[in-house]
């Protein structure tokens, strides 16, 4: 009997080492930002699409600070506009930007 608890300690004791030693896998975690913007092609060097470009990416810079987040991978951004309309007799357009950040 009592080399059966000796057994059993020392099975389970390998156990709980290995169990314990075994590194963890590094998996990346992905969260997908989107940003809009409504504006006009006018006032901007980079037009409507750079614009909702910039304001994605700052959403990405601001969560990372907020997150305490030293390292992001960005992916493609896209960025999907609609069709031009009339807002305070200027054209304007809305623009939708989209990626995905894996960190």
């Amino acid at each position: 009997m009592r080399d059966f608890v000796s057994f059993s300690t020392l099975t389970l004791t390998v156990f709980l080492v290995f169990a314990v030693a075994t590194p963890q896998r590094a998996e990346a975690l992905c969260k997908t930002f989107d940003a809009s913007h409504n504006g006009t092609d006018m006032f901007y060097d980079t037009g409507t699409e750079g614009t909702v470009k910039n304001k994605l990416l700052w959403y990405v810079e601001q969560w990372q600070q907020e997150k305490g987040v030293k390292r992001v991978r960005v992916g493609k951004v896209r960025i999907k506009c609609g069709e031009w309309f009339i807002k305070y007799m200027l054209p304007h357009r809305n623009c939708k930007a989209k990626a995905q950040v894996c960190y």
